[in-house]
């Protein structure tokens, strides 16, 4: 009987433990996808002012430019 408790409590540690280590991979990736997620709405927001006289501001936005209105 005592055994059998044992292995129960192992296994529902195990459980926890897989639990927590999802919830921080979780974490992490929504990290990760807020960056791509922010970098490419500055991109579209900066792409769809443009001036018909303006260079390409995503070509400049992906060199690493700054732009300033002039």
């Amino acid at each position: 009987m005592l055994l059998a408790g044992s292995s129960l409590l192992t296994l529902l540690d195990d459980i926890a433990t897989l639990l927590d280590d999802i919830s921080v991979m979780g974490k992490l990736a929504a990290k990760k996808t807020a960056g791509v997620l922010g970098d490419d709405l500055s991109l579209n927001c900066a792409t769809s002012f443009r001036r018909a006289g303006q260079p390409g501001t995503s070509r400049g936005l992906g060199r690493g430019e700054r732009i300033a209105d002039q």
